[in-house]
């Protein structure tokens, strides 16, 4: 049975005039309460590397929730919200921001990873990995992974594309340094219990600000029509980060797009 992969960034618990990728953290409880409601199971990307889940989200109920970069408000926000309601979730996490102002420390990463949260990389300093020398990406791929292991003595075996910007390149340096599975912000249905050999690649679904309650309802129900729609949109914005560029591209959408 295939489900949608959930991927959220930072949550905020005041209206203003937040980042596009922000929401508000009653509307993310709202989200997960309608799941819980509704007889949503959640899963981690891990499941999704084991070869014996094929029935476990059988009923089409099965979902998975991640967050990118490793805000603070994962900790203090997210997690409290997905205890409340029975939810797990993976925490893709920027090794570098960890400690920084506005981003989880190591202790909180510790007590995500001992309530059940899976931690995994984010790349070490948030670059677009395409676009960086052979060496750098390396060591971008490589250094987050080990050091997340080496402190939080966890398997780190997944990573999330910073930007949503890879290349085969990307892909082939990822499985190369032990990564067995590559998350991407394109839109999509996953199977679990389908474990291939060589690299696993998940689809995500953005969830930002401008998501309604009802698109959020047509994503995790796996309405047909706005699946469609999803990717036609996202198939769109590729075209212009090919012919741009990466760079150009995130100039462009830091100017203008960001806050739409």
């Amino acid at each position: 049975m295939r489900m949608p992969v959930l991927l959220y960034h930072a949550l905020f618990d005041k209206d203003s005039n937040r980042k596009k990728y922000e929401i508000n953290v009653r509307e993310f409880e709202r989200q997960i309460k309608y799941l819980s409601d509704n007889g949503y199971r959640s899963f981690l990307v891990d499941d999704f590397l084991k070869t014996d889940g094929s029935s476990a989200a059988a009923d089409g109920k099965g979902i998975v929730i991640t967050f990118d970069d490793g805000s603070y408000s994962d900790y203090s926000m997210a997690l409290p919200v997905l205890r409340k309601y029975g939810f797990t979730a993976t925490f893709f996490v920027t090794v570098n921001w960890i400690g920084t102002e506005n981003y989880v420390d190591w202790s909180h990463l510790g007590k995500m990873s001992e309530e059940g949260m899976s931690i995994q990389s984010h790349s070490l300093t948030h670059p677009f990995l395409s676009g960086l020398s052979r060496e750098d990406m390396y060591k971008e791929l490589y250094e987050s992974k080990k050091v997340l292991e080496s402190r939080l003595n966890i398997p780190v075996d997944t990573i999330s594309i910073p930007g949503g910007f890879f290349s085969r390149e990307v892909l082939r340096m990822a499985e190369e340094v032990g990564y067995r599975c590559v998350c991407t912000s394109v839109p999509g249905l996953n199977k679990l219990g389908s474990r291939a050999k060589g690299l696993l690649i998940l689809d995500r679904f953005v969830i930002t600000r401008k998501t309604s309650f009802q698109n959020f309802k047509a994503i995790v129900n796996k309405e047909p029509g706005y699946i469609a729609a999803c990717k036609a949109q996202h198939y769109v914005k590729s075209a212009i980060k090919r012919l741009l560029g990466s760079e150009r591209y995130y100039a462009l959408w830091s100017k203008y797009l960001r806050k739409v």
